[in-house]
């Protein structure tokens, strides 16, 4: 890393921020090298549950708060930390500015080696959404396995109950996109901008877009990079 790098880091991460959410959520040993930076314009809301990080420590091996995002205003854009559950993080993580995370109690989300989130995103856990190594995630994205409030049928028997959400090996996911309760996304797929997923994609080497029940494949045999 050049020195201009380092000038480029100690300008945009609040450094009060990130030694104490190091030394919350660490030993001493793991937290003195700093895993995670806490970039300005970032909400601790609750940082209660647990991270795992499960790869080498780095520093600054995890980004929280970013501007990745080119046409956004970062100095009106807040990122939201709100996690009562567990976060596992598998490698290198880039959380964009104007992102909210959301891990209730006993969920756990799960963010594979080079993820990377735009911005302006939520990912809202309640039981369990994980994402496989090299997922590139675009912006105005929701992603979350829950309807927060309860459906009952006749019988007064919950009929929407939390359902994991787990995405593979790099996929890719245009900007304006929903991802509901229960969806499967197979490795080296595409999500077309403006789509709601809400059931499986189990095909590989796909474009897919459509909303709900008219979800389809819209092109084969695809591959992607940055």
């Amino acid at each position: 890393m050049t020195i201009m790098s380092y000038f480029k880091i100690l300008k945009e991460v609040n450094l009060w921020k990130t030694v104490y959410f190091n030394l919350h959520y660490f030993p001493l040993k793991t937290a003195i090298t700093l895993p995670i930076f806490i970039y300005r314009r970032t909400k601790l809301y609750k940082m209660k549950g647990k991270i795992v990080i499960d790869a080498p420590i780095k520093t600054g091996m995890i980004k929280i708060g970013p501007h990745l995002l080119g046409t956004q205003d970062f100095f009106y854009s807040r990122t939201m930390w709100e996690v009562t559950g567990t976060f596992v993080v598998k490698g290198k993580v880039n959380i964009g500015s104007g992102s909210k995370i959301c891990i209730g109690e006993n969920a756990t989300l799960t963010l594979g080696d080079n993820f990377s989130l735009t911005g302006n995103s939520e990912i809202i856990c309640q039981k369990e959404i994980s994402f496989g190594s090299n997922c590139l995630l675009s912006w105005d994205i929701l992603i979350m396995d829950t309807d927060f409030h309860l459906i009952l049928n006749a019988d007064e028997q919950i009929i929407n109950s939390p359902k994991p959400i787990i995405i593979g090996n790099h996929v890719w996911i245009g900007c304006k996109n929903t991802i509901l309760k229960g969806v499967s996304i197979a490795d080296n797929n595409i999500i077309s901008a403006n789509s709601t997923i809400t059931r499986s994609i189990t095909d590989s080497k796909t474009i897919i877009g459509g909303h709900g029940k008219s979800v389809e494949i819209i092109k084969r045999d695809v591959n992607w990079k940055l």
